[in-house]
């Protein structure tokens, strides 16, 4: 279904777990801008203190292995994240920031060093798109989180009238 052409932008959301060596992809949201990308991001998926950092970045940016090249060449080298998904249905996980002048360019690199991968495995992504949670402002995103109780079903007491139901 196409989108409407009134839609917000969609992003791409990368997160930092809080044991994690690795950022990886959590999903997709539609935003005005990146910053308010950051903030449904961190509303999304920090509820429960998951993670300590996040990436968004717009979903146009993206190449990835399959897909037709896109036009964009860039006039000298730029860095692009790498990320990759070892099996379908997994995440893809970020492995390695690569210089090159184009996005298909950083995917034949990959494919030349982790292998031939089947379509949708690999995505490159220009580190000047990405929009990234600061350090300095730690406190302002997660903190607040950590005051607030998160309560699974088991949290709460039923009657004992309900127990035997």
């Amino acid at each position: 279904m196409p989108e409407s052409p009134n839609a917000w932008p969609r992003f791409e959301v990368f997160v930092l777990g809080r044991n994690a060596l690795q950022y990886k992809h959590s999903s997709s949201l539609h935003a005005a801008d990146a910053r308010h990308a950051l903030l449904l991001a961190r509303d999304i998926y920090f509820r429960r203190q998951e993670g300590v950092s996040l990436w968004v970045a717009p979903s146009a940016s993206l190449e990835e292995n399959g897909e037709p090249p896109s036009s964009a060449q860039a006039a000298e080298a730029q860095q692009y994240e790498v990320f990759l998904q070892l099996k379908p249905g997994l995440d893809h996980l970020h492995v390695a920031s690569l210089l090159a002048a184009s996005a298909r360019q950083v995917l034949e690199q990959a494919e030349r060093a982790f292998g031939a991968f089947p379509p949708g495995a690999v995505w490159a992504l220009p580190s000047a798109a990405l929009s990234c949670s600061a350090p300095e402002e730690r406190e302002m995103l997660f903190e607040p989180m950590a005051g607030k109780t998160y309560r699974l079903p088991t949290f709460f007491q039923l009657p004992e009238a309900v127990n035997h139901m």
